[in-house]
């Protein structure tokens, strides 16, 4: 049966706490660039999403609600200072 001095000792002590302190910053840190490439390739999702027309089919429904909301904002502005032109100091903009 072999005998074990105190330096043996001590260097297997100081091995299996290195590999313990590796193994943690390992797992730490890979879990930490996991999250941060999968947050990164999300954004890249979204973005070849945007390009490729995957919202296309309201985002046109969303401009023409925009568009026609802007309409009906601009008569009622129109309407308003027509009928009296001092209630608004907006009213002096807009050519009689």
């Amino acid at each position: 049966m072999p005998q074990l001095d105190t330096n043996t000792i001590i260097t297997i002590g100081l091995v299996c706490g290195g590999l313990c302190i590796v193994g943690l910053v390992l797992s730490f840190g890979l879990q930490l660039v996991g999250v941060t490439l999968n947050t990164l390739m999300s954004f890249v999702g979204l973005f070849g999403t945007l390009l490729n027309g995957g919202p296309g089919l309201w985002c046109g429904c969303l401009v023409m609600l925009l568009a026609c909301g802007g309409v009906v904002g601009v008569a009622v502005v129109v309407t308003a200072c027509n009928g009296n032109p001092t209630a608004m100091n907006f009213c002096s903009l807009l050519p009689r």
